[in-house]
């Protein structure tokens, strides 16, 4: 599976659906590739700030990621496995997480919508197309 083309899939997704703002991968508490939504009222500074708000989770979560992947490569098995994705909720924004092995995929999503129509519609299309979507109504 193309992690890469996943990440395209995503971008794609915030061009169509309003209720995603923007998506991001972090790779050593560093913003790496950025696409904002062009109807969304959200920028770069404000993407910055969030980040850095959330930089001691990422910091941590990063340094974890990489100590239990470590962990991993070394046990024939785990009875949980690896995290795979999370949902923070906000009173002002929703966001997803994607783990991946050396970075983690930031979606921001409006947050007063609901979880099948946006977070579910992501992680279809992220784990399981082989195609871009064309529409999603």
């Amino acid at each position: 599976m193309n992690k890469g083309n996943n990440y395209d899939k995503i971008k794609h997704l915030v061009e169509v659906d309003d209720d995603i703002l923007a998506v991001f991968i972090v790779m050593s508490s560093q913003i790496k590739e950025l696409y904002i939504a062009k109807n969304s009222n959200i920028h770069r500074a404000y993407v910055d700030s969030i980040v850095n708000e959330l930089d001691l989770n990422i910091s941590i979560e990063n340094q974890k990621l990489t100590t239990e992947n470590a962990e991993l490569e070394g046990k024939s098995k785990n009875i949980l496995g690896k995290i795979k994705w999370i949902v923070l909720e906000y009173d002002k924004l929703r966001i997803l997480k994607i783990y991946e092995y050396d970075k983690i995929i930031f979606v921001l999503i409006n947050s007063n919508t609901q979880l099948e129509h946006t977070v579910d519609n992501i992680l279809g299309y992220y784990y399981d197309l082989d195609e871009i979507p064309k529409s999603l109504f």
